[in-house]
């Protein structure tokens, strides 16, 4: 996030991300593993106080693909979105990376 922001941009997260990971939260099937990741994640964007925003649409990833195509940039790890976006931030976790795709 740091380094997202020292390249200018405001960071926002989708109301609809946070319900869809605290619900992961609840289910059986979520790993003790996925679980601290999960916690770490929301601990991390309350702790710096990420402006939060609404998605809208149908469910987070059809709202994702839509703020994409209106140009936001969208940071995540589903390829499908990924392909479906042009301005996008990519998160290499092999790479220990992110960078900025604008095509």
């Amino acid at each position: 996030m740091n380094q997202l922001e020292e390249e200018g941009f405001r960071i926002k997260v989708p109301r609809e991300v946070l319900q869809e990971m605290k619900g992961l939260l609840k289910e059986n099937k979520t790993s003790h593993k996925e679980r601290e990741a999960i916690n770490l994640a929301l601990e991390v964007l309350n702790s710096k106080k990420i402006k939060k925003m609404k998605l809208g649409g149908k469910n987070v990833d059809d709202g994702l693909i839509k703020r994409g195509r209106e140009g936001f940039y969208i940071a995540t790890l589903d390829r499908e979105i990924k392909n479906k976006i042009k301005n996008k931030v990519v998160i290499s976790s092999a790479k220990r990376m992110i960078c900025v795709v604008r095509d």
